[in-house]
C-alpha cells in the first residue's frame, strides 16, 4: 500500500511537470478579456507581439495547426462572462490598420491600440511552436504527436504580462513513461488534436478568468 501511494504521489508530480508553466502574480483578474487567433511564426520581424518563452523549441507546424488550436480554446472559454473572441480576419484588419498609422511600433503602443479598439482591459495572445500529427493508428504508430504551445495574458494599458503558461510535449510510450497516463488517458496513441486539447485544459486551470462585470 505504501509503494502505491508513493506511485500516485510520483504521478502527480510528473502530469504538472509535463506541463511547463510560469505564471506571474494577478492581483486582480481583468474583467474583459480579447482571445486572439493563435500566430505559428517566431520571427525577429514583422511581428508585434515579442516570443513569449523561449525554453520551447520550434518544430513543425501543420498548416490547420492554428485553426484548430483557436476552435480548441474558443470551446474551452466559450459561456464564461467577459471573453471577446477576435476571428483571424479581425485580427489582421486590425494589424494592417495600426502597422499604416504607426512608424516604429511597440508592445504596448499594439497593446494599447487593441485594448481601445477591442473596449478590452487584457489580451490573451497564444503562440504555437510545434504541432506535429502522428504517424500510424491505433496501438503502433511510426511517429508520435508532438504540439507545444503557449499563452500569454497582457495587461492592455501598459503591455506588460499578467500570466503565461506553456505546454510542449511529444507522446511517449506508457511503458517508458507510466506516470503520463492520466495526461494521455489510457494506452492508445493520441492524435495532435487530442493532445493539444488536453494541454490546454491543464493550462487554463489556473488561469485568472474575468467576471465579466
Amino acid at each position: 500500500m505504501r509503494w502505491k501511494g508513493l506511485l500516485v504521489f510520483l504521478a502527480i508530480v510528473f502530469l504538472s511537470a509535463c506541463a511547463r508553466r510560469v505564471s506571474s502574480p494577478v492581483l486582480k483578474a481583468p474583467r474583459t478579456v480579447a482571445v486572439l487567433p493563435f500566430e505559428a511564426v517566431c520571427e525577429p520581424e514583422g511581428i508585434l507581439f515579442p516570443c513569449p518563452v523561449k525554453e520551447i523549441a520550434g518544430g513543425e507546424i501543420a498548416p490547420e495547426a492554428p485553426e484548430v488550436l483557436d476552435n480548441l480554446l474558443r470551446e474551452m472559454l466559450s459561456g464564461r462572462p467577459g471573453f471577446r473572441f477576435v476571428s483571424r480576419e479581425e485580427y489582421q484588419a486590425l494589424r494592417e490598420e495600426f502597422l499604416a498609422q504607426t512608424e516604429r511600433p511597440t508592445l504596448v503602443e499594439w497593446a494599447r491600440f487593441l485594448g481601445k479598439r477591442l473596449s478590452v482591459e487584457a489580451l490573451l495572445y497564444a503562440r504555437v511552436f510545434r504541432y506535429q500529427e502522428r504517424w500510424g493508428r491505433g496501438y503502433a504508430v511510426e511517429r508520435p504527436a508532438s504540439v507545444a504551445f503557449a499563452l500569454v495574458l497582457f495587461e492592455a494599458r501598459s503591455g506588460r504580462i499578467l500570466w503565461k503558461a506553456w505546454f510542449d510535449e511529444t507522446q511517449q510510450p506508457l511503458s517508458e513513461n507510466l506516470f503520463k497516463i492520466r495526461l494521455y488517458g489510457g494506452v492508445r496513441w493520441l492524435t495532435a488534436r487530442e493532445l493539444a486539447q488536453r494541454g490546454l485544459r491543464q493550462l487554463l486551470k489556473d488561469f485568472p478568468y474575468p467576471s465579466g462585470s
